[in-house]
């Protein structure tokens, strides 16, 4: 019999907010009282942060820490421009230095393009030799940590350089680096897969990492994802991870509009995380008995 996975839930900082800055540390203490296991922080600031700042929530709360970040506006990884493709790759290195100074071991996020940035056509082979180009460099820079990226596919209003998991696989294989996989969000999978069991069953050991949320950003579990097969395809698939919730705080204006919640979705972004736990908590030891 197939030895059952260890996940672990997390919390994102999207629940209260668009940026993290370092100083929030009610953040971690909701969390643990909420019964997570860890938080994951989001943020383009993280050059900012004290990362002695971000050991000493964990050492105080006893919480998992995870880093999630996006290509900042103005870069990708798919740019002609020979000075915005090499700050595009710094960015990321720089993401890796800094979860190395925390102690963080993963990061995760859509490394690409900027999310909502749209080139009008599929992407070209250019672009996929450029975007080839960044990812071996980043490949050796992640190469010699302990550090984990899970690269987000995003759902096609979002995105154009990577949607599914068949086009993230594919290049993957074309990088071989065991430090590189897949960030699996079942918001865009909801969009852009045909079957999102499919996937995580294709994705296999490639899943690094784990967003969920209702398929319409509100609490999991009210809504008609199939969440047992999930999680029994998560144990096929033998993940080892962390399982994040991720929605937004519609209160904070510029956040919702990004994340283009325009009408309420659940009472609260605290109550979609407290009960989204306690259902995931329920569905997981359901998948296990």
């Amino acid at each position: 019999m197939t030895q059952s996975p260890l996940i672990r839930f997390g919390v994102h900082t999207f629940i209260w907010k668009k940026e993290f800055l370092g100083h929030e540390e009610f953040i971690f203490d909701r969390a643990k009282s909420w019964g997570f296991d860890s938080v994951e922080i989001a943020t383009h600031s993280f050059e900012q942060i004290n990362p002695d700042t971000i050991k000493s929530y964990q050492d105080k709360y006893g919480l998992g820490i995870s880093f999630c970040t996006s290509m900042p506006q103005g870069l990708s990884l798919t740019s002609a421009d020979r000075q915005c493709w090499e700050e595009s790759v710094n960015y990321v290195q720089k993401a890796i230095e800094f979860c190395q100074n925390c102690g963080i071991t993963q990061l995760s996020g859509p490394l690409i393009h900027p999310v909502g940035y749209l080139s009008g056509k599929p992407l070209q082979d250019e672009e996929e030799k450029l975007l080839h180009q960044a990812l071996r460099e980043i490949a050796d820079t992640v190469s010699n940590t302990e550090i984990k990226i899970a690269i987000e596919p995003l759902n096609r209003f979002q995105g154009y350089a990577l949607n599914t998991v068949e086009q993230g696989l594919r290049l993957l294989n074309s990088i071989d680096c065991p430090h590189l996989g897949l960030l699996l969000d079942l918001f865009h999978m909801n969009i852009e897969e045909k079957d999102m069991i499919k996937a995580f069953l294709q994705a296999g050991k490639k899943c690094f990492h784990v967003h969920v949320s209702a398929k319409d950003r509100g609490t999991p579990g009210s809504d008609t994802l199939p969440w047992i097969e999930l999680f029994n395809t998560l144990k096929t698939i033998e993940y080892q991870g962390l399982i994040v919730i991720e929605s937004f705080n519609a209160e904070d204006t510029e956040l919702a509009t990004a994340a283009k919640i325009w009408r309420k979705v659940a009472p609260s972004s605290q109550y979609i995380a407290q009960e989204g736990l306690k259902f995931l908590h329920h569905t997981y030891q359901t998948s296990l008995s």
